[in-house]
């Protein structure tokens, strides 16, 4: 039974990690709004097959970064200056954006995307949320011994969070209309909202290492 669970909580992981609005979600929505919903899925599998590696990084990287805090501390002063260029990137993507004499419609109309999977890969990338965050669920799952520890059920767990994600980030690619239409606001303040919430994740940060 061991395995069968272990798909299973990589399937529950990953609602955590895509079901709420966020970057990675929207992104899927805007796509489909730019391009189709067929690109969009394209695009949702980039973000999938990045997720599942970011997975595997943290759950075979669990021990031996819990035995090497000074990596991981190495990492979290990295994250402000990256955080905040982030943030930098897509706030001027909003400002050319809202400066243009086109409605957000027409711009989506004139963008075509060229290749969804390679966009989804890139924008998954951006997300460092992602190996702190399965790295926290994995550690705690074992340390509870509701994941087994065992090779073939780590890899169930991390193929689950790829599947979920992807089912997921499919939903908002075929609803990504629906979605444009009862979230006005967010679907074309996308940038706007994702630069505030990466400064956002560098204040908090800041404040973790220097508060």
């Amino acid at each position: 039974m061991d395995y069968p669970i272990a798909f299973l909580l990589g399937l529950a992981a990953s609602l955590g990690a895509v079901l709420l609005p966020g970057m990675l979600n929207m992104s899927v929505v805007n796509c489909s709004l730019d391009a189709d919903k067929w690109a969009a899925v394209r695009y949702a599998a980039g973000i999938s097959v990045i997720m599942t590696v970011q997975a595997g990084i943290a759950i075979v990287g669990a021990n031996y970064l819990r035995q090497n805090p000074d990596i991981v501390e190495l990492l979290s002063w990295w994250a402000v200056p990256v955080l905040v260029f982030l943030a930098m990137f897509f706030f001027f993507k909003w400002y050319r954006e809202s400066r243009s004499d086109k409605s957000v419609e027409e711009q989506r109309a004139e963008h075509k995307v060229e290749n969804p999977f390679s966009s989804g890969v890139s924008v998954a990338l951006l997300n460092f949320i992602a190996i702190p965050y399965y790295f926290a669920i994995g550690s705690w799952l074992m340390s509870d011994d509701a994941l087994s520890t065992a090779v073939m059920a780590k890899v169930l767990f991390v193929v689950g969070t790829g599947a979920g994600s992807m089912v997921i980030l499919s939903g908002y690619a075929f609803g990504a209309i629906w979605i444009d239409r009862h979230a006005h606001y967010i679907t074309h303040h996308f940038h706007l909202l994702v630069g505030s919430l990466f400064v956002l994740l560098a204040g908090i940060q800041a404040y973790r290492l220097w508060g």
